[in-house]
């Protein structure tokens, strides 16, 4: 693979130009700030693009490549590969944008887009950095993960052992890690909760039959003192019949004074009673029987008659005689009707009457009204009675009632014995609790002891694994590092004199220095023997990642810090490179010049 021109439009400096490339060394000559490092960005854009730009970005190469003066940003790269030939077409926007175009022979082709770098190299851009494009600063002497996985195929699907192991390791850590975390820890936590809420389970159930007779006796014992309050209210209710029934006898001897021809009875109150009703109706009577307006007109009437008669006797004797014999008779009757009426009425009332006047005499009342003494005496006999029957209440509760209590002691007792027994029922039901909960935390006990026991063979698994990846990952390391590092001391040994100290590739396809019996970090060599270690560990691994398809490399001004004698043998290394590939070399000095 080679690279044939290129047109650059705008790309930092380098405004409208189009560059040739050769075979072997195409050397391009320029002072400082001429150019050089920005045609090998450019060649470099054109198979990776550049990355995006913003207020918040780091400085970087779309920010420094980007014209002062605007227009179109880009150009394109021609080059030969796999016996065709191509054209890259790239133009950059200020930010982010790209426009790419690559054609095949002359035609469209739309079958890399725009990872054309991982295509035409098989590795990403910071691989590319490592191995055909090395600046003058030396850059990294380790591999990338691309870099690994070419040289060593160390994964299948794509992957590398890296993301194994990490994989493994995650894998071990969300099991078990440090500060006690991970699921594993996690389950015997949950376990041992489980085996103690089961033993707390297990000392509730021994004391629950403890418990339940102590609940019994405390409720047998309240039984007792509610019978016993009971009794003492039993009592207390037969010293207020008892208290009752004396102030009842008191009052009822009191009553018997009043009466000291004896206490009247209903039968008394019955007499007054018709008595009062008699006299009400006699009198009711006496009003109604009053000569009213029929009597008047009926002894009118009567009258002139009588008169009528004694007036017509002169004219007519016959007929005087029976007008007054007639108004006599007429009188007369009205007169029968009214003694006759009265006579009835007097002689229907008088034993009534006469039987009400004997009760009110007998009880001192004589002269009161019949309605108002019956309701005196009415009173007084039903006083009598209720005060009587107080009496015989307070006798039977007298021989019922038991000796009298302290009813305060009692209640005390009978809340005291409540408490004890609502406290003996929550400190049951608690228990009682944590005994139906036994069954769930067994269950529980076992998953988790199942659960745990598939965790640890699973760690142990994993353990394993990455034990045995990282011993496979060593040994293919070596496989692979072995036949760059010979390549790497080939390549140093035309140049051993230059380097002094020695250096090599380790396991890890890292570069490492061994000077004065001891191991040192390549940080201590110079500038100029760490361009020339940097130059041989790239050439070693482009022999072994390409094969015998070596692309070019490009090197801007990598021998800038060399001595005469350092140059000479730098300028012979690429003179032999120059044979089978193809080397873009850019200089600032003409001291550097390769021939």
């Amino acid at each position: 693979m080679k690279l044939i021109r290129c047109h650059i439009e705008n790309f930092g400096v380098l405004h409208s130009c189009d560059i040739d490339f050769k075979g072997g060394v195409s050397a391009f000559y320029s002072p400082n700030g001429g150019g050089k490092s920005t045609l090998a960005a450019f060649i470099k854009a054109m198979f990776y693009g550049l990355p995006a730009d913003s207020s918040r970005a780091r400085f970087n190469e779309r920010r420094h490549y980007y014209p002062f003066a605007g227009g179109k940003f880009g150009g394109n790269l021609t080059f030969e590969w796999r016996g065709r030939l191509w054209r890259a077409e790239r133009f950059f926007d200020r930010t982010s944008g790209d426009e790419f175009r690559l054609y095949r022979d002359g035609e469209l082709c739309r079958d890399y887009s725009a990872g054309l770098g991982q295509a035409v190299f098989g590795m990403d851009e910071q691989s590319f950095a490592r191995t055909l494009y090395f600046a003058g600063d030396g850059g990294e002497l380790s591999p990338t993960g691309d870099i690994n996985a070419r040289l060593g195929d160390y994964l299948s699907a794509g992957e590398s052992a890296d993301g194994a192991l990490q994989a493994l390791e995650k894998a071990c850590k969300r099991l078990q890690s440090r500060g006690n975390r991970g699921r594993i820890p996690e389950l015997e936590g949950l376990a041992a909760r489980c085996r103690a809420d089961i033993a707390a389970a297990d000392e509730a159930s021994a004391r629950l039959d403890g418990k339940y007779a102590e609940r019994a006796a405390l409720a047998a014992e309240l039984a007792a003192v509610r019978r016993e309050a009971e009794s003492v209210r039993r009592a207390a209710a037969a010293d207020g019949a008892r208290l009752r029934a004396d102030e009842a006898r008191a009052r009822l001897a009191a009553l018997e004074e009043r009466y000291p021809e004896g206490m009247p009875d209903e039968r008394e109150v019955s007499v007054l009673e018709k008595a009062a009703g008699a006299r009400a109706q006699a009198g009711a009577r006496a009003r109604r029987n009053r000569p009213g307006a029929a009597t008047v007109l009926s002894f009118l009437l009567s009258a002139l008659l009588v008169a009528g008669g004694v007036a017509v006797t002169g004219a007519n004797l016959f007929v005087g005689i029976a007008a007054v014999a007639a108004g006599a008779l007429f009188a007369a009757a009205t007169l029968c009707v009214l003694f006759f009426g009265r006579a009835r009425r007097s002689s229907g009332g008088k034993d009534v009457f006469a039987a009400a006047d004997g009760v009110l005499e007998r009880h001192g009342l004589g002269g009161a009204d019949y309605g108002r003494a019956a309701a005196i005496l009415a009173r007084d006999v039903a006083e009598r009675d209720g005060l009587v029957r107080m009496s015989e209440a307070g006798a039977v509760a007298g021989r019922d009632g038991k000796e009298e209590a302290d009813a305060g002691e009692t209640a005390r007792r009978e809340e005291e014995l409540l408490r004890r027994l609502a406290a003996a029922d929550r400190d049951i039901s608690d228990d009682e609790s944590i005994v139906e909960g036994a069954g769930e935390r067994r269950a529980a006990l076992a998953a988790a002891t199942e659960e745990l026991a598939e965790c640890r063979t699973k760690l142990e698994d994993y353990s394993a694994a990455a034990r045995l990846l990282k011993e496979a990952e060593r040994s293919l390391r070596a496989g692979a590092a072995q036949p760059v590092g010979q390549s790497f001391a080939r390549y140093c040994s035309l140049m051993r004199s230059a380097l002094g100290d020695s250096v090599y590739v380790d396991k890890d396809l890292s570069v490492a220095l061994e000077g004065s019996g001891e191991l040192r970090s390549v940080a201590h060599l110079s500038a100029g023997q760490r361009a020339l270690v940097s130059l041989c560990y790239r050439l070693a691994l482009c022999d072994h990642l390409f094969g015998e398809d070596l692309p070019f490399i490009v090197l801007d001004d990598p021998f800038r810090e060399l001595d005469e004698e350092r140059m000479s043998r730098a300028a012979a290394l690429l003179g032999g490179l120059a044979k089978d590939r193809q080397i873009i070399y850019f200089y600032c000095h003409k001291s550097r010049a390769v021939g």
